[in-house]
C-alpha cells in the first residue's frame, strides 16, 4: 500500500497587539515530489487543499485559532464540501473572482450556515459590490495602492462593519502606518514568514474501490452497504475517520469511536463530494498484500470481541485496522493517533493499553507476529487465536476481492 506525502503552506495573521488570531492555508507548490505529482501541472484545489490540512490535522495546523483559505468557484458552487467548522473558518472570495448568480448564491449560503466572508486582495469596493453585504473581513493590498487612497479605503471597510487586514505586510513602517490606520488584522514576511506542514496519508489500494464507493454512494445505498465498502479499504478508513472527526460542535476535534459512527457523522453528501475528490486525484502504484494483512487484524480483533465485550466489537475492527497504521504509513504510532480524533476507548484500544479491546489487538498483533506463547492477555486459547486468524483472513481476501470488483451486484 503506497504512501502519499502532503503538505500544506500556512501563515499566521496577527491582531494589532500582535497576538495570533489565525493561518491562513496556502497553495504550497513548493513540497515533496509526490504532493506535486498529484496535483498534476496546476496550482492545487481548494478541495485538496481542504483535504490535505484534515489529512495533517487541523489541530495541528491552526490549534484552536481561525482558519483562513481560499474560497474558488467550485466551493461556492457547493461542489466541494466544506469539512471545518463554521464558527472557526474565514472563506476568502477574491474580487477577480468571475462573479455570476452561483457564485454570490454560494457565498451568501455559506454565511448563513456561519462561515465567515472575507474579501481578498481588495483595492477598491467597487470591484467587490456582490460580496460588500455578505462580508466580515477585507484583506486589503496596501501595497499596491497610493499612500493617499489607502484612509479613505479603510474608512470605507470599517463603514459596512467589516474587519481591515493588512496583506503583505513587509516593513516595519508598513505596519505602524496600517496601526495607525485602524487596521485590525496583519499578515505578512515581517511578522512571519509562511512554514510549511508534512505529513502523510495512504493511497487507495485500488481506485477500482473507491469508484465501486461513489456507484454505492450515488444510489443512495444502505449504511450497511456503505460501512462495507469503507471497512474493506484501509486507506478510505483512515481518511473517513480524519475527516468525520472534524466538527463544530466540540471545536475542530470531534471523537469518533468507529466507522460506522464517522459515516454517520459524516453525512451522504459530504461523503460524496470527498470519495469523488479521492477518485480523481489519488492514483498510485499500490498493492494489495498490506491491506489484507491490516484487514486480517481488524477482523480477528472485531471476531474476539464478539466472543468477550460483543458491544465493542466496531471498536475491536477501528482499534485492530488503525493499529497498523504505524506501519502502513511509517510514521510512530503516536503520530499516526494525533492526526485522528478518536475516543478515548478506541485511542486506549490502538494503544493497547490494559482494557478489553486493548487487550485484544495486543493478542492479535504478537499472533500476526508469531509471538504468541502460552496465555494471551484477553484469555484466548492458542487454539482460538489460531481458528479465528484462519477466518478473518478468509473475510479479508473476500471482502476485498468483491469490493475491489468493477461487476458487483
Amino acid at each position: 500500500m503506497a504512501v502519499i506525502d502532503v503538505a500544506v503552506e500556512r501563515q499566521p495573521v496577527f491582531d494589532a497587539e500582535l497576538e495570533v488570531v489565525g493561518y491562513e492555508l496556502l497553495r504550497d507548490r513548493s513540497s515533496a515530489e509526490p504532493h506535486r505529482r498529484r496535483h498534476a501541472g496546476s496550482e492545487p484545489t481548494t478541495a485538496s487543499l481542504l483535504f490535505d490540512a484534515v489529512t495533517i490535522g487541523v489541530s495541528r495546523l491552526v490549534g484552536d485559532r481561525l482558519v483562513f483559505c481560499d474560497a474558488d468557484r467550485a466551493l461556492l458552487a457547493g461542489e466541494v464540501p466544506v469539512v471545518l467548522p463554521p464558527e472557526l473558518t474565514v472563506l476568502e472570495v477574491s474580487p477577480s473572482l468571475s462573479v455570476d448568480l452561483q457564485v454570490v448564491e454560494g457565498c451568501r449560503r455559506l454565511a448563513d450556515a456561519g462561515f465567515t466572508i472575507a474579501l481578498d486582495g481588495v483595492e477598491d469596493l467597487e470591484s467587490c459590490a456582490p460580496f460588500l453585504e455578505l462580508a466580515r473581513i477585507a484583506k486589503i493590498a496596501h501595497a499596491r495602492l497610493d499612500p493617499g487612497r489607502l484612509p479613505g479605503l479603510v474608512a470605507e471597510v470599517k463603514a459596512y462593519g467589516m474587519l481591515a487586514l493588512a496583506l503583505g505586510v513587509a516593513t516595519s513602517s508598513q505596519f505602524d502606518g496600517c496601526r495607525e490606520l485602524g487596521f485590525d488584522y496583519f499578515q505578512g514576511d515581517l511578522l512571519s514568514a509562511p512554514q510549511v506542514v508534512p505529513g502523510r496519508t495512504l493511497d487507495a489500494s485500488s481506485v477500482g474501490r473507491l469508484r465501486q464507493a461513489a456507484l454505492l454512494v450515488s444510489r443512495q445505498c444502505s449504511a450497511a452497504e456503505l460501512e462495507e465498502v469503507v471497512r474493506s479499504e484501509p486507506a478510505m478508513a483512515y481518511q473517513l475517520l480524519q475527516i468525520a472527526g472534524v466538527g463544530a460542535d466540540n471545536g475542530f476535534r470531534r471523537p469518533v469511536r468507529s466507522i460506522r459512527e464517522a459515516l454517520v457523522l459524516l453525512g451522504w453528501r459530504h461523503l460524496q463530494s470527498w470519495i469523488t475528490f479521492l477518485i480523481e486525484t489519488r492514483h498510485g502504484s499500490t498493492t494489495d498484500g498490506e491491506a489484507i494483512t491490516t484487514l486480517t487484524r481488524a477482523r480477528m480483533c472485531e471476531l474476539l470481541a464478539q466472543r468477550s465485550c460483543p458491544d465493542q466489537s466496531d471498536v475491536a475492527f477501528a482499534a485492530g485496522m488503525l493499529s497498523a497504521f504505524d506501519l502502513l504509513l511509517e510514521m510512530p504510532l503516536d503520530d499516526v493517533l494525533a492526526a485522528l480524533p478518536l475516543d478515548d476507548a478506541l485511542r486506549d484500544a490502538v494503544a493497547r493499553r490494559d482494557t478489553p479491546v486493548g487487550r485484544i489487538v495486543a493478542d492479535v498483533i504478537d499472533c500476526q507476529l508469531g509471538r504468541s506463547a502460552g496465555a494471551t492477555r484477553a484469555g484466548f486459547t492458542e487454539e482460538a487465536l489460531s481458528a479465528t486468524a484462519i477466518a478473518a483472513l478468509r473475510w479479508a481476501i473476500d471482502a476485498s476481492t468483491r469490493t475491489g470488483s468493477p461487476e458487483r451486484s
